[in-house]
């Protein structure tokens, strides 16, 4: 293990006590040890309890406590769950005396020990315990049983013992509440009958609900809180962590987790980092919770990086993992309300999830949770839950709430159906410096051959890293133009692969042609005559290059005017080419400069019509299935054939007219039959905009 992963090992193990008061327990600590320092030698014993939950850090209060008692004080911590029956721990607890009084182990003082503890022993059983305390009977027993020998002189005889030691005992508990039922009445017992020596005193350490709840399973007891009244005469309440040392811990669990995963902030995550620890400071109500959640912290911290996940959701999906965990066992089932905020009612309808409807499912999901605290951490997590109107979500990049990345911060890794982030990033790099390598092959791949779903979210996200860029490369030009190819006759679909990839390869071919990184010969030659008129059309409907467009385009439109000269039957053959040529002349020419583009070209009514039949173009409908619609690009063919041509074929259009029906919408395919596509344009020639003259 790496040294990261020692700071993240949890144990309960009790705290130094000279170590920085980071509870703020100091104050409670020192009117405790000033109260046990008031007990004298001479006194007659007395019980002191500290009281509180389990993992409240009472052993670490202890600690502190013997720090501070002065050093005329002998002390020393009796063990009694690690005895068996009774008499081995009226034993156990006179050798523990013995060895705090220095007896020899053949001295006198041990062989009295000894003896008393054989004594007392079979004792310790018999002493009944009724309602809150000894009963009368219990006194009587205990008188008549003291008044026999040996009992009465071994006692005597111990007790003047510990006087001429003129020493102040200290015996220490801990963890009573480990025991079970008869053994902690064995060790009640013990302490208040047979072990309250003159100058020896006991620091009962114990959980009341616990203790309360084992005297009543014995049933030797009435009521079990009067029960520990009579025991303990000074009881201790460890006091909770303060407000402002649990934000404090909260916040250095936070940076712990910074500086393992080397994550920096900027201004939104900071602000997030305060509203979390925020969150969390009431939840962190004991040493042993906050110790378990940075131990959760750290030992998952590698994930972080590892799956690429944000920092600070991490740490709070941790907390609600540890806290709430019939919570987080839900999210899955719950993720797309949590996102929306809405219920889905019925195949088209939602409703809004109130803060109150939150607050139910949590009860239901985990009822020992603290449903506001859950509530607030939810809505830290997620935009749809809400607390009293107030949303604690700010948008930030990787978030549990993006459906993409929710399966990570359960799984604590990329799944399957999933895509790194960093080895897009690493392609991406490689690319924009013209280079190459793994990474750049296996992004290929994935955008090539993956699942259709995890091809689309790898498209998505690259698109979303290159968003901020400023410039291009020829590398990034080359493997867009391969991909295209890839998926060239592909059906675009919305938010489809093809689709991300038409609207990435459109930005970053804009931006080449406007910083002049690439000629429109270069383009065309990496992307084809087809896809770069496409491209080129679609990176004008882009706003970063609104004010450019124009210019960009007059480049292209220069290429293929030349292109029509030379290659005209070619283009016609090719069907949407031409078209695609004219709008784009249309677009980068000043008002009336390229009207006419294609008269040259017309010679007879055949010729016209067959220069009309190629504005003939398929529009793509896309929703719950894949239609399209024959339509006419009338705007682009008034600008390519003049108005004198038009004119001059005007009477040819209307004697062609046929009484012939067909269909040009809710098509099933792109394509239509010769006699359609005929028919179709002739229609359209006729039209007002274009039979006007």
């Amino acid at each position: 293990m790496t040294s990261q992963a020692k700071t993240s090992e949890w144990s309960d193990t009790v705290r130094d006590p000279s170590a920085p008061d980071d509870l703020g327990r100091q104050a409670f600590v020192d009117s405790v040890v000033r109260r046990i320092g008031r007990s004298k030698a001479s006194n007659s014993s007395t019980v002191f309890g500290l009281v509180g939950p389990w993992g409240s850090g009472k052993s670490s209060v202890i600690a502190r406590i013997r720090a501070g008692l002065d050093e005329d004080w002998v002390v020393t911590e009796f063990a009694p769950w690690s005895t068996g029956d009774s008499a081995a721990m009226a034993l156990e607890f006179v050798n523990t005396l013995g060895d705090l009084l220095g007896a020899k182990p053949d001295g006198e003082l041990k062989r009295t020990l000894a003896g008393y503890a054989s004594v007392a022993a079979p004792l310790l059983s018999g002493i009944p315990f009724i309602g809150g305390g000894a009963s009368e009977g219990a006194s009587q027993f205990l008188e008549a049983i003291s008044a026999r020998p040996p009992w009465h002189k071994q006692f005597a005889s111990i007790s003047e013992k510990i006087k001429g030691l003129d020493k102040r005992v200290l015996i220490i508990v801990d963890d009573v509440d480990r025991l079970g039922a008869d053994e902690l009445l064995t060790l009640l017992r013990l302490v208040r009958m047979l072990g309250r020596f003159t100058g020896v005193h006991y620091l009962i350490a114990y959980d009341q609900d616990t203790i309360e709840d084992l005297l009543l399973e014995s049933g030797a007891v009435g009521r079990s809180s009067s029960f520990m009244e009579k025991i303990v005469q000074y009881p201790f309440e460890v006091p909770p962590i303060s407000r402002a040392a649990s934000l404090r811990l909260a916040n250095e669990n936070l940076r712990d987790l910074l500086t393992a995963t080397k994550v920096k902030l900027d201004d939104t995550g900071m602000q997030r980092a305060a509203e979390l620890a925020g969150i969390l400071a009431p939840q962190l109500r004991t040493p042993r919770i906050l110790a378990r959640y940075r131990e959760q912290l750290l030992a998952f911290a590698d994930h972080v990086n590892d799956a690429e996940l944000d920092v600070l959701d991490y740490a709070g999906i941790t907390w609600l993992r540890l806290s709430a965990h019939g919570v987080w066992t839900e999210l899955a089932r719950w993720r797309e309300e949590l996102s929306t905020g809405r219920e889905q009612t019925n195949l088209t309808d939602t409703r809004a999830l109130s803060d109150k409807e939150w607050s139910s499912r949590i009860r239901d999901a985990d009822s020992s949770t603290s449903t506001v605290d859950t509530l607030t951490l939810l809505s830290f997590l997620f935009p749809g839950v809400s607390v009293r109107g107030l949303s604690y979500n700010l948008e930030h990049s990787r978030a549990m709430s993006d459906n993409t990345y929710f399966g990570r911060y359960l799984l604590l890794t990329i799944p399957e159906d999933d895509v790194s982030d960093e080895l897009i990033h690493r392609a991406l790099t490689a690319l924009s410096h013209d280079d190459s390598g793994e990474s750049t092959e296996t992004l290929a791949h994935i955008l090539d051959f993956g699942a259709p779903e995890v091809a689309n979210l790898a498209y998505a996200r690259a698109a979303a890293q290159r968003r901020e860029a400023l410039t291009t490369s020829h590398g990034l030009l080359k493997f867009l133009s391969s991909r295209l190819s890839a998926r060239r006759g592909e059906t675009q679909e919305v938010g489809g692969a093809r689709t991300n990839l038409n609207v990435w390869s459109a930005r970053e071919v804009g931006i080449s042609l406007r910083d002049e990184l690439a000629t429109p010969e270069q383009i065309i030659g990496l992307f084809g005559e087809q896809d770069s008129l496409r491209l080129l059309l679609q990176a004008s409907r882009l706003p970063e290059f609104r004010v450019d467009a124009k210019r960009i385009a007059k480049g292209f439109a220069t290429y293929w005017k030349i292109q029509l000269h030379s290659r005209l039957d070619e283009l016609l053959a090719s069907g949407p080419t031409l078209g695609l040529v004219a709008n784009l002349s249309l677009f980068a020419s000043e008002t009336g400069e390229t009207e006419g583009l294609l008269d040259f070209a017309i010679t007879d009514f055949s010729g016209y019509l067959r220069i009309a039949q190629s504005f003939a173009r398929f529009t793509t409908w896309v929703g719950s299935e894949t239609r399209y619609e024959l339509e006419f690009r009338e705007a682009d063919f008034i600008h390519a054939v003049s108005a004198e041509m038009r004119k001059r074929y005007l009477e040819d259009v209307r004697d062609a007219q046929e009484d012939f029906e067909y269909e040009i919408d809710d098509l099933d395919e792109p394509s239509v039959t010769p006699d359609v596509l005929r028919a179709f344009t002739l229609n359209a020639l006729m039209s007002p905009a274009i039979a006007a003259t």
